[in-house]
């Protein structure tokens, strides 16, 4: 037999009628699954509801329901008032609630024992339906972990449902997800994955951070609206920020930029010059007496505020006045044209001029920023290799534990968060990327090209970004494995045999990047990584690894000290300034002479000269000379095997060795077993160190660098003692 469930929505939008509503809601109290006394207390909490609806106004029964909810449910909540003193006095609105008579807010949902409610409800009822659909769906999610973030999003799901009034949960939709409260939003990241899987978003998932931050970028016009910039000065702020991007850029952070430093200009006007009606009205000494404000401004507002007495200010002041300087500029020259629509706002000549600028304290800031760049490159370089010592040991000690446990799911996330710090690192440091080039990255954008010869290679494509130039940055063997490796464990995350395209977010320009199959997504989300994320990780490894700056204060890695890593290590191995320009995507060579500025040439090549005299004395002048054609054939001949001391080394004579001959742990070495003593020695010495280092407190990503450095040695003796007598003689004879 079919049994017809009450269902009374028909009755929230229509003229409100206790009588009919006490009515209606009769037959469904009377299909509860509980037993008589309930019911009665269940029609004695609903008739007091009732009542409370019946003296509230509001023309329908869901107008007074949300004035009921946020006038009188907050003092219900707190034990004032209530409209039936027992702990029943919720029956009363869950029984409005499951009739589907009123669609509830977030005031009630999070507190509502949706559970149990449901639990009233006969066997077969839509809304038990929908739960039991909506925890079948998670439960299906792979990537999720434990039952309770699954119990939450299906009970999250099924809140939805009930605030929207809706049959079934392809109904939800983005506003819905956006309008959840984020103290009652956990689950909505899985909820999200499940909604994008049955159709109901069309797109695919997010994370929470990117649903409420994906605004659309504004244009000037509400810009202008939305800020308090005087009246007079509104229509020539909007007309000439629309110009400028209609002309020059239309870069959004351009755009906000040039509009803050604009409305601090006319906020500045109103309060010290109301009689300057307009910018033709702007003079000289308007605009030097805006500098000494502009200064005083940015102390004010910047993030690290140091003590007006150590005079550390920053250049924030100078990118306000320069914006002025050449909004002033741009209209005085836009207003020379036929019917301008700026004739009526031009001054008679540029109020501030670039000389305006000069010794009021601006140098002095450039070369204190110049001096930290300095201390923070030196730094970087003492302290980067103990945090990509301690990434990489903490992947290796998390693939370790998977190969021990090879059902634990803990395990396994385990190994892919400590997978995701090491490739993010790696990837930035070898690439030299900013940060919204690497998240922008697909696996369309390496690239592979054939030589004149034969010999195959690759280049990363990297797209416009700040100075909307592309590049292509060729992939050496270290940058190659990290990108294999990012590519192999995203198809693991997703169960595929391809990197998947989903949606992605300019966060900075505020617009939709097309749907493409991005190199950085998966990240324990089915989603690509945000920002803030790759940040928080690279600050969590260098935290973890101790890092220290000279004066003793915290280091923290972040995604921009990678790209000056990558340029400072390229200058250091004598790479071509303009050749630097070129991989960094540098507009031009003054900012890769900041770097030459560290490390100069003069210095390098006087210390060489040095050297290589100290180096001619000792093995005599033959040394430097051209060898003959028998002499290089007996080198070649003996050269198919280096002897390095200790091992032979098998690569190729002829091919680069991307270790720099850093021997220790090379696919390519061999060591002798003759020099097993000498490992021995070598392994004793080390782990003496690294007692002495944990004894000491080092820092954890010291230990990891000499942990790492155990590791190899006791790889060579092992490899060492594993030969045959046969392969030891072998080797011995080639020596």
């Amino acid at each position: 037999m079919t049994v017809a469930f009450v269902d009374l929505a028909e009755l929230r939008d229509t003229p409100f009628d206790a009588a009919l509503l006490s009515a209606r809601l009769e037959p469904f109290i009377d299909s509860l699954v509980f037993g008589d006394e309930r019911k009665r207390f269940t029609r004695h909490a609903t008739a007091s509801t009732i009542a409370i609806l019946d003296a509230t106004a509001g023309a329908t029964l869901q107008e007074r329901w949300e004035r009921v909810e946020t006038e009188r449910w907050p003092r219900w909540d707190a034990g004032e008032d209530r409209p039936y003193p027992a702990k029943q006095w919720t029956w009363g609105p869950a029984a409005l609630v499951l009739a589907r008579a009123i669609r509830p807010g977030w005031t009630v949902l999070p507190r509502a024992r949706l559970s149990q409610w449901l639990g009233w409800l006969p066997a077969g009822h839509p809304l038990r339906a929908v739960l039991a659909d909506l925890q079948q769906r998670v439960a299906a999610v792979e990537w999720s972990v434990g039952a309770e973030p699954q119990r939450r999003a299906a009970l999250l799901g099924l809140r939805l449902v009930l605030a929207g009034g809706y049959r079934s949960i392809r109904e939800i939709s983005d506003e819905d997800l956006k309008a959840v409260p984020v103290d009652v939003a956990r689950g909505v990241d899985l909820l999200d994955a499940v909604l994008c899987d049955v159709g109901a978003l069309g797109r695919t998932p997010q994370r929470g951070a990117q649903r409420r931050m994906r605004r659309a970028r504004r244009p000037p016009a509400e810009l202008v609206a939305r800020s308090e910039i005087p009246q007079r000065f509104r229509t020539v702020h909007r007309l000439y920020l629309e110009t400028y991007a209609q002309r020059i850029s239309d870069v959004y952070a351009t755009t906000r930029h040039k509009h803050n430093s604009l409305a601090h200009l006319w906020a500045f006007l109103d309060d010290r010059f109301p009689e300057v009606r307009g910018p033709a009205d702007v003079r000289r000494a308007h605009a030097v007496a805006f500098i000494a404000h502009a200064i005083e401004r940015a102390r004010e507002v910047q993030r690290h505020r140091p003590t007006i007495e150590s005079g550390e200010d920053r250049l924030t002041a100078h990118q306000w006045l320069t914006d002025v300087r050449c909004f002033f500029a741009d209209v005085c020259t836009w207003a020379l044209e036929d019917a301008s629509p700026f004739a009526a706002f031009a001054p008679p000549a540029v109020p501030l001029q670039r000389h305006d600028l000069v010794g009021v304290g601006f140098e002095k800031a450039r070369r204190r920023r110049a001096k930290r760049t300095l201390a923070t490159v030196l730094d970087l370089e003492r302290e980067v290799p103990a945090i990509r010592a301690l990434a990489t040991r903490r992947w290796q000690d998390a693939e370790h534990a998977v190969e021990q446990a090879p059902g634990d799911r803990r395990a396994a996330l385990g190994e892919v968060d400590a997978f995701w710090d090491w490739a993010l690192i790696e990837l930035l440091l070898q690439s030299g990327l900013r940060i919204e080039e690497a998240c922008e990255l697909t696996t369309l954008d390496v690239l592979r090209r054939t030589q004149p010869d034969g010999r195959v290679y690759y280049l990363l494509h990297v797209k416009p970004s700040k100075f909307d130039r592309a590049r292509v940055i060729p992939i050496g063997d270290g940058l190659g494995r990290v990108i294999a490796q990012i590519i192999s464990h995203v198809k693991r995350f997703y169960r595929s045999d391809r990197v998947p395209a989903c949606d992605h977010w300019d966060a900075k320009e505020k617009v939709p990047w097309p749907t493409a199959p991005y190199l950085l997504q998966g990240v324990g989300h089915p989603s690509p990584i945000a920002y803030s994320a790759v940040r928080d990780r690279l600050a969590r490894v260098s935290r973890a690894a101790g890092t220290k700056r000279s004066d003793g204060s915290e280091l923290v890695l972040r995604p921009h000290d990678c790209r000056r890593m990558f340029a400072s290590e390229l200058l250091n191995n004598n790479v071509p300034v303009h050749v630097i320009q070129a991989l960094l995507g540098h507009a031009g060579l003054d900012t890769v002479m900041v770097y030459a500025k560290l490390y100069p040439a003069t210095l390098i090549e006087e210390y060489r000269k040095a050297v290589r005299a100290t180096y001619s004395d000792f093995h005599g002048p033959d040394s430097l000379r051209a060898p003959t054609a028998e002499e290089w054939r007996e080198f070649s001949a003996a050269c198919n095997l280096r002897d390095m001391g200790t091992h032979l080394c098998a690569l190729p004579t002829g091919d680069h060795c991307s270790r720099g001959l850093v021997c220790l742990g090379c696919s390519h070495a061999q060591p002798k077993r003759s020099a097993a003593p000498i490992f021995g020695r070598m392994l004793t010495s080390h782990e003496r160190a690294l007692g002495r280092a944990r004894s000491a407190g080092e820092p954890a990503g010291q230990l990891a660098a000499r942990e790492l450095e155990i590791q190899r040695i006791s790889a060579a003796l092992r490899r060492a003692d594993e030969l045959t007598d046969d392969a030891a003689a072998a080797l011995e004879a080639v020596a």
